[in-house]
């Protein structure tokens, strides 16, 4: 699960994970899942499946306006998230890496 750019809560593809699971798979020197969202029912069932060993790489979480809190329209104007569509925390990890 990571982040890219500032995408404001819409999905855009310039700032897709896509390319960065493809050079992770290229640099790991196997396989990289790529799950085209980071929350749901889906994702969970995908990543309750991998086999240890096995890796995924969530799509951007900045593509949901909870993870901003609001998010400012062309227009100017600010629009905010709903609070009962916020998670509290995600779900828990089994593991994660960050790069510098």
């Amino acid at each position: 699960m990571s982040h890219l750019g500032r995408p404001d809560g819409q999905k855009i593809a310039k700032y897709s994970l896509k390319p960065v699971a493809e050079k992770l798979a290229e640099l790991l020197g196997k396989p990289v899942k790529f799950l085209d969202d980071c929350v749901g029912p889906e994702v969970e069932k995908a990543c309750a499946a991998l086999k240890p060993g096995e890796v995924a790489l969530l799509e951007n979480v900045r593509f949901h306006i909870e993870e901003e809190g609001k998010v400012k329209k062309e227009d100017g104007t600010s629009v905010k998230a709903d609070p009962r569509r916020s998670r509290p925390s995600a779900p828990p990890s089994r593991s994660s890496v960050t790069c510098t």
